[in-house]
């Protein structure tokens, strides 16, 4: 049956599981379960309890068989895999009703549970006899092996690093490991992000801020006064764009006479500062009755610069904001539940944008901005490997580089470096594997070496047997029992070996 799908983490509690019931606000909800968690039976109660409380049918998914059986127990649907919760009838459990005791217990009467405990018979007791002998001959020989000599052996080990590059190809088709063919499974894991990210703008541009203002004479035309409105645009006539200008106030032009206007520019910039004598013509009807002509150069026209965006700033802002879409990208991937219950590494180096699902930017190129802003979402995609897979390849590769005489102790690091650009199934990878190989030294077999045999011989013997950086260090207890006999105990078992590790 349909329910809200709610997967929990490998160290969920029962107190957050019941706050994500209540945050899904859903009549229906399947609890996924990975195998790592694990509930007893109070627990489970506390959630069918609560879910009871909030009016929510719960199921349970989980797949091993004892933690179904105890969700069961408390009243919850329970079943294996999440398809069966999705397809399958939530049927409740029968209600199960709790044993009562139906007589009181019976009291046994003083001494009668002496029949079950029959008198120990004579060879029982023989038994016993011999047990404490032995314990004691054991005390006895355990004093004779205190006073017996014993000796200590510390050898120092010759060890070397080691160094391999293994080029592998990260498979999402292949099934298994193939150390030999270089290949490990591999699984796509993808992911959507979306951010927004802002950015200072770096361009210049000069915007027109202020008009130009100045004086024209007005001639009248007519036998009788004419007055020229405020608003008479005039214009200059002999620049490829005519610059315009505006009266600020209405002037009365006496008849065959003149009269001076002030006059400000339709646009700001400097295009609005003209020379004297190029402002020659009126517009509309005021240039049936009079002419026009500014006797002293126009002023005070400017521009001012301000920032604006440029093209260098989109593509700042376009790697920086995929450059963290991508760092969220993995974090997303990584607490993924087919990556946390399959306990895979999510390699770094092979993510790559799959899609493209939105890019818009606030302004365009050249606008005045301050500031740009960038929205994206992405479809990012990469792979994950078993980290097992990748410790196995770079044992493999360390192996074949051991000396004879030595053995792999430990692989130090391991480092996925992406060979070359992949299409998400397929990556080649180099695996780049440091590690310490050391002189193979059984302690066993320098203990049957050295016994009874002087300490002189031992060190020589040892020295032969095995790849050593100095003399063996040997110590025998106590003192004066090695003076008087100079020699190593014959018990191999009262010989102590120990190695350390040096480093070439």
């Amino acid at each position: 049956m349909e329910g809200k799908i709610l997967y929990l983490d490998p160290n969920e509690s029962p107190a957050g599981a019941c706050d994500r019931l209540e945050w899904a606000r859903a009549p229906r909800a399947i609890l996924v379960m990975p195998e790592a968690l694990r509930w007893d039976e109070l627990a489970f109660a506390q959630v069918q309890r609560f879910a009871a409380r909030l009016g929510v049918t719960v199921c349970v998914v989980h797949p091993l068989h004892e933690q179904r059986t105890l969700a069961h127990e408390v009243g919850l649907p329970v079943f294996e895999r999440l398809e069966h919760a999705q397809t399958s009838p939530w049927w409740p459990p029968e209600h199960v009703s709790e044993l009562r005791r139906r007589s009181t217990p019976h009291r046994f009467a003083p001494n009668s549970l002496r029949r079950f405990f029959p008198p120990r018979p004579r060879t029982a007791q023989r038994l016993g006899r011999l047990a404490l002998a032995g314990v004691a001959l054991t005390a006895v020989a355990a004093l004779v092996l205190a006073w017996l000599p014993s000796a200590r052996i510390t050898l120092s080990a010759s060890s070397q690093p080691l160094h391999a590059i293994a080029v592998v190809i990260a498979d999402t088709r292949a099934a298994r490991l193939d150390l030999e063919g270089g290949v490990i499974p591999a699984q796509r894991v993808d992911v959507i992000v979306e951010e927004q990210m802002s950015t200072e703008t770096t361009g210049r541009k000069d915007v027109p801020r202020f008009k130009a203002t100045g004086k024209v004479m007005f001639s009248n035309l007519l036998a009788v006064p004419y007055v020229v409105p405020t608003n008479t645009v005039v214009r200059t006539t002999a620049t490829n764009i005519p610059v315009r200008f505006a009266t600020t106030q209405a002037v009365e032009v006496p008849p065959a006479g003149r009269a001076e206007a002030p006059i400000e520019a339709l646009e700001p910039g400097v295009q609005g500062n003209v020379s004297a004598g190029l402002i020659n013509q009126v517009e509309g009807v005021p240039a049936l009755a009079v002419t026009v002509i500014n006797p002293e150069p126009t002023q005070g026209g400017g521009n001012v610069t301000v920032r604006s965006v440029t093209e260098a700033d989109m593509q700042r802002l376009r790697i920086a904001l995929r450059r963290r879409l991508l760092e969220r990208a993995e974090a997303a991937m990584r607490v993924q539940p087919e990556v946390i219950n399959s306990n895979l590494r999510v390699l770094p180096e092979t993510l790559f944008i799959a899609e493209v699902q939105d890019e818009t930017f606030d302004h365009f190129i050249t606008e005045q901005a301050d500031q740009l802003t960038l929205s994206m979402r992405l479809q990012v995609a990469g792979l994950a490997v078993d980290p097992r897979d990748l410790n196995a390849v770079a044992r493999h590769a360390l192996e074949k580089k051991v000396p004879a005489g030595f053995a792999l102790l430990a692989i130090n690091a391991i480092e996925a470096v992406v060979a070359e650009e992949g299409s998400g199934v397929l990556q080649q990878l180099f695996v780049d594997a440091h590690g310490l190989a050391g002189a193979n030294i059984d302690t066993r077999e320098v203990r049957r070496l050295v016994s009874g045999r002087t300490p002189a011989e031992a060190q020589a013997l040892l020295l032969r047997s095995f790849s050593l950086t100095r003399n063996p260090q040997i110590e025998v207890h106590p003192a004066w029992l090695a003076q008087l006999t100079n020699r190593l105990p014959w018990i191999a078992a009262r010989v102590e070996a120990r190695v350390v590790r040096e480093v070439q």
